[in-house]
């Protein structure tokens, strides 16, 4: 039977790279429909009878729809689940859920506002505030402060090894360059460089 999954995308959206990712580490193929935000292409009537939130992700798979990227994640780990990417410990499984929160909203919220400022305004002829920036700057530190303490002495997020938790912080991390962020403890960023060495991350652009 032939592969039915459809993913809508986003080139540069971190949010659709971590769906990749997880695409990638389960080896699995599919059609990849590009959504043009740039042009307003998730607001038209066919994309929002797929998603109504408007945003990219979105997945399609043998007639069930999903979105919001992390959902996505899920299931897709449910529902091809080879490799696992989440323990089987109900324990750890709810830690990964933490910590996958925790990336979505104070690490993605700062990362965004920070690239609101730093990429978006300028590419629409407007100047950085200061003031968001130094903020959303010492957001992120606090997020890394976290971070930190989380990984202790492992190599991933969970002591079971890689897994969906350690996803979305290494989808965000490749906006790092562009916004001249650095990271303050070596143990985050070595994890961080780890996570982008992988085949997966690098498949998934």
């Amino acid at each position: 039977m032939p592969n039915t999954i459809k993913l809508y995308d986003f080139p540069m959206s971190p949010r659709v790279r971590k769906v990749r990712i997880v695409l990638a580490e389960k080896g699995l193929a599919y059609e990849k429909v590009n959504i043009d935000i740039t042009k307003g292409e998730q607001n038209t009537p066919d994309y929002l009878a797929i998603n109504p939130y408007g945003k990219v992700p979105a997945l399609q798979d043998n007639g069930t729809t999903v979105y919001e990227s992390t959902i996505i994640m899920e299931y897709l780990n449910d529902t091809y689940p080879n490799p696992p990417l989440l323990p089987s410990a109900p324990g750890q499984r709810a830690r990964a859920r933490v910590l996958m929160h925790y990336a979505d909203n104070p690490y993605e919220g700062a990362i965004a506002r920070l690239a609101g400022e730093l990429i978006f305004k300028p590419m629409q002829g407007g100047s950085p505030d200061e003031a968001v920036v130094s903020q959303a700057t010492t957001d992120l530190r606090a997020c890394f402060d976290k971070l930190d303490q989380e990984l202790g002495e492992q190599d991933y997020l969970l002591a079971s090894g890689f897994s969906l938790a350690d996803i979305p912080y290494v989808s965000w991390s490749l906006l790092f360059p562009l916004l001249k962020v650095a990271v303050p403890h070596p143990r985050v960023e070595a994890w961080l460089t780890r996570l982008q060495e992988r085949p997966s991350v690098q498949a998934a652009g």
